[in-house]
């Protein structure tokens, strides 16, 4: 420390035993007795995620899904995640699936 700089304050600790002037008296530590145990409590584990389903992943969104079977075969099959169009679903029952007129990802089983 140079000569052209004031003196240091001292720093002041919250866990100091002593008493600040003016303030309450310092906290007392109470002895934990010997025989007493910590609890720890842990929150409970969530539950498992459901296996997914479906045989087809929509490819804008990845959800995967099966495409409804009361729909005629010129009506349009959309992801019921996000309500994109996904083909028609004659193209989705063929056999195999005509995955090149679909934007949908076939998952084999």
């Amino acid at each position: 420390m140079s000569d052209s700089e004031p003196p240091r304050r001292k720093i002041l600790s919250l866990k100091s035993g002593v008493a600040a002037p003016g303030g309450p008296p310092p906290l007392e530590r109470i002895p934990r007795p010997a025989g007493a145990k910590r609890v720890v409590m842990r929150a409970p584990e969530p539950p498992p995620a459901p296996p997914p389903t479906g045989d087809f992943k929509c490819k804008p969104c990845g959800a995967r899904f099966d495409p409804p079977a009361e729909l005629a075969d010129e009506d349009s099959v959309r992801c019921p995640s996000c309500n994109a169009r996904l083909g028609l679903a004659a193209d989705f029952r063929a056999d195999p699936p005509r995955v090149e007129k679909l934007r949908a990802r076939y998952l084999k089983k």
